[in-house]
């Protein structure tokens, strides 16, 4: 038996009766369209598992790019948002769109690069097809361009290309571009979504550390704080005792003596444990233009009683905006740290460098080492070097100078002075001329 006879796609054809067999024949071209749709939908069939493929916005757009090259257009490039990129839903559009993703075969056509700030004219395609919310063709140009929308928000936009020795795209390629564009616009608002809430953890995770760290400073603080404030009160204790033990063996004028010295360290630790906590939450608010030059001269021939002599070394009309009583503070507290371990001299310097003013406070005693030089800032700080502590100071001043100096958005450091001792150094910027 003969078997049957097809007709071609593009000759005109008419039924066919053969012994035992009946053959429909088409119109001419129903072959090609037929053709036409099935790669569509292995297309769309493709882009539904290939693109969304991760949680991350950039990668989707990349996939969405991939997936349609060369099968829809030689070129495509997918523009978003930069609020979408760090995971907020775009307000406006106005300032332009990102190039996120770019693939392409072929000649290039000299497109914007990936990372490129695209501004879009409202006579573009891109803002057309945003302004109208659908796809726009360009014939001219064989342009295809389809808004990212997902739940009524515009996401960006996604650009469609053909070359010259191509089949121009036509009207029916918007339903597909649209369709295309469509499914990665949900993958897009999901990962956009992820990772949003990603930073939301994130933040969480920072903030909950942040509080843990300052939850065990603060119970290290107060450990630190009622050990210190103890310590004279034992000894205050044992010496009242003792004289009511004995009072015909005690020394009334040596017991008062001993007593108020505790009572001096008592209220001078309380006095620096307010002002550590004041430093901290007081905002600055009376800052003006200070002279470091006129405030350290008069600050140190107020001083009585040092037992080394303090050498200026001051550059006049360096000038920083500053509050004088905190910066005074400062200046005490380094001056009395200095006292407390120079052999035979303290100088205290005041210069400009770049634009920065610097307030120096130098001994020759035995310095600090380079391992504890932070280490010493923190409050009740003892040092296994012969610059402990134990010298008659509350082991507060200098986390209290840092504390200033940093809310005058200064620093405050330790480095070596030659040749040899401790050189701490105040730095804050200097004020505008």
């Amino acid at each position: 038996m003969a078997g049957p006879e097809y007709a071609r796609d593009d000759q005109p054809a008419a039924p066919v009766a053969t012994d035992g067999w009946l053959l429909a024949v088409s119109e001419p071209g129903i072959g090609r369209l037929a053709l036409q749709a099935r790669e569509r939908l292995n297309l769309l069939c493709d882009a539904g598992s290939h693109v969304g493929t991760s949680l991350d916005v950039t990668r989707t757009a990349e996939e969405l790019a991939e997936i349609a090259v060369p099968r829809f257009a030689d070129h495509v490039g997918v523009d978003l948002s930069d609020q979408v990129l760090r995971g907020m839903e775009p307000t406006t559009l106005d300032g332009g769109l990102r190039r996120v993703a770019l693939s392409g075969v072929g000649e290039d056509p000299g497109l914007h690069p990936v990372g490129a700030l695209i501004a879009m004219p409202p006579s573009t395609p891109q803002a057309r097809s945003v302004a109208i919310e659908q796809p726009v063709l360009e014939p001219l140009s064989s342009l295809i361009a389809a808004p990212v929308r997902a739940r009524g928000v515009t996401f960006g936009v996604v650009s469609f290309y053909r070359s010259r020795s191509r089949k121009p795209f036509e009207e029916d390629d918007l339903a597909l571009a649209e369709e295309l564009v469509n499914r990665a616009a949900v993958c897009v608002d999901n990962a956009c979504r992820y990772t949003h809430e990603r930073a939301i953890a994130a933040e969480l995770e920072d903030v909950t550390r942040s509080l843990r760290h300052a939850l065990d400073y603060q119970r290290r603080f107060t450990a630190d704080a009622s050990h210190e404030l103890r310590t004279p009160l034992t000894g205050l204790r044992i010496q009242l005792e003792e004289a009511q033990l004995h009072p015909d063996e005690t020394d009334l004028a040596d017991l008062l003596s001993h007593a108020l010295t505790d009572v001096d360290r008592l209220q001078a630790i309380l006095t620096d444990l307010l002002s550590l906590a004041r430093s901290g939450a007081t905002p600055l608010t009376d800052l003006e233009p200070v002279d470091l030059a006129d405030l350290v001269e008069a600050e140190i021939s107020r001083r009585i009683g040092d037992p080394h002599p303090a050498r200026l070394d001051l550059t006049p009309g360096v000038v920083a905006d500053a509050v004088p009583i905190q910066v005074c503070r400062v200046l005490n507290n380094l001056v009395n740290n200095a006292q407390r371990h120079a052999t035979r001299l303290v100088t205290v310097g005041v210069r400009r460098s770049g634009d920065m003013a610097e307030l120096s406070v130098t001994d020759d005693g035995p310095g600090v080492c380079v391992t504890e030089r932070e280490h010493i800032f923190k409050p009740f700080t003892r040092l296994d070097s012969a610059r402990s502590r134990d010298r008659g100071g509350t082991g507060l001043g200098l986390a209290i100078a840092r504390d200033i100096a940093r809310a005058h958005h200064g620093t405050l450091h330790v480095e070596d002075a030659a040749p040899n001792g401790a050189r701490f150094v105040l730095r804050l910027p200097v004020t505008p001329s």
